[in-house]
């Protein structure tokens, strides 16, 4: 591998330009530099900076944010951002939108308050990109009610700032907030584009709002370059009606997209999906069968739904077939899904047996891949099936095996308790109950959302 520190001769030069300020040299250094991705090493970036350091000119160090953004030295971008601003060097509107990219990318609403505080001090605030860039921020790291509170600040807004906050909002499972900036883009006279549709389009497969869905699918329609180009936007409206119980109407969307040579592994496991919501299991299989013909490659998504169609249908010879696949013809790595669906599978056609020696040889291939989630998944799964059939025994050990990786799983506790509930162990079930009060634990309260004369 080559070596990424620089040669003698180049910090040399980088101290004698600094010291005679010769702008050329700079330049051909920059763009050595950059040529030869030394950028982000220590001992070359602060010289760099401090050489081009020209009031007159913020471009070259934006240049050199930039390089080092793309390259994921993101503490060094942030460092540079804070020396340019403790000596005096002007920022702009590019300056700010690369240290939010890259706070965008770590999540943190801390740094992104601290840069807001910046751009508030340096009048940049005004600027439409750096307010943008700010929402963006603070919705990715979920910060909603900062995002809420900027956009509503904003003199003048765009659709990439109602992007950023629908993203948020979708995230943050706010769907009655995002239903309602989806129609404030009409008094702001917003054009929604194929991200905003496809936002809205997931809030009313979720909370429900089938009356709203079809109004976006109407739009879609008049829009036709957007239903013709947007393979993710039609994947949202496949989702959409396919949770929202209308799979003629899914079908329909896929058989278009078709039509237009638009179908990838992504609109197929739509299609998966909303066969499988709606209990046509068959139909999941089937259609999964017709994509291999088709030579479209499926990827992890697309195997869950078929080894789940077939969990649901009693299908274990299947189920078990489709899931050696993944890691014998389609070179794919199972994940806890998988593996929870399988041990969900087999325990659901009363084979506790193989269940419990397919969850002990997973533990052992996967023992030292470091992932405690998987275990918990799968030791989960087993759990919860011996609640329904009420084996007591292996339930105990199940778990007993997920609280070891996870001793704070509340999951875990109530599928214990309903265990114990089953086969009528009162005493044990109140000492579950006292153990999650002493560690804090509580279950977390289901609700469900229905529309009721389009509301």
């Amino acid at each position: 591998m080559r070596s990424q520190i620089p040669r003698t001769e180049i910090v040399l030069s980088l101290r004698r330009g600094f010291r005679t300020q010769t702008h050329t040299a700079a330049k051909i250094l920059h763009a050595h530099l950059l040529r030869t991705h030394r950028l982000p090493h220590s001992d070359v970036h602060p010289k760099l900076l401090l050489l081009l350091r020209d009031p007159r000119d913020v471009s070259r160090w934006n240049s050199l944010l930039a390089t080092l953004a793309r390259h994921g030295s993101h503490s060094l971008v942030l460092r540079n951002f804070a020396l340019v601003n403790r000596l005096g060097l002007p920022s702009d509107s590019y300056s700010f939108c690369t240290v939010l990219t890259v706070a965008s990318s770590l999540k943190a609403a801390g740094l992104g308050r601290q840069i807001h505080a910046c751009a508030l001090r340096s009048g940049w605030i005004c600027s439409i990109f750096v307010c943008g860039a700010l929402i963006d921020c603070y919705a990715r790291s979920l910060a909603v009610e900062d995002a809420s509170q900027l956009f509503d600040e904003m003199a003048v807004r765009n659709t990439v700032c109602v992007n950023s906050l629908l993203g948020g909002y979708v995230e943050s499972r706010l769907w009655t907030e995002g239903l309602h900036l989806f129609r404030r883009m009409r008094e702001l006279k917003l054009e929604p584009d194929g991200f905003t549709l496809s936002a809205i389009l997931r809030i009313c497969a979720e909370a429900p709002a089938i009356s709203l869905g079809l109004q976006v699918h109407a739009h879609l329609l008049r829009r036709i370059s957007i239903i013709n180009e947007d393979v993710f936007t039609l994947s949202s409206l496949l989702e959409m009606y396919g949770k929202c119980g209308l799979v003629d109407t899914a079908r329909l969307v896929f058989e278009l997209a078709g039509q237009a040579k638009r179908r990838d592994v992504v609109l197929w496991t739509s299609m998966l999906n909303a066969y499988g919501r709606n209990g046509q299991f068959a139909e999941v299989v089937l259609t999964y069968e017709i994509m291999l013909t088709e030579g479209i490659k499926p990827d992890e998504i697309a195997l869950l739904a078929v080894i789940s169609a077939c969990n649901h249908s009693g299908d274990v010879i299947k189920g078990l077939h489709y899931f050696e696949s993944m890691y014998r013809v389609h070179n794919l790595v199972p994940g806890p899904e998988h593996y929870g669906c399988v041990v969900d599978m087999l325990c659901r056609v009363g084979n506790l047996k193989m269940a419990w020696k397919f969850t002990n040889e997973m533990i052992l291939e996967t023992e030292g891949d470091g992932d405690s989630n998987m275990g918990v998944s799968v030791w989960g799964a087993l759990l919860s099936a011996c609640r329904d059939s009420g084996n007591v025994e292996i339930g105990n050990f199940a778990a007993k095996r997920a609280l070891e990786l996870d001793p704070n799983n509340s999951g875990v506790y109530v599928e214990w308790s309903n265990l114990c509930a089953r086969v009528g162990l009162w005493n044990e079930i109140g000492e579950l109950r006292q153990l999650m009060k002493v560690k804090g634990l509580r279950k977390d309260t289901g609700c469900s959302r229905l529309e009721f004369l389009n509301r």
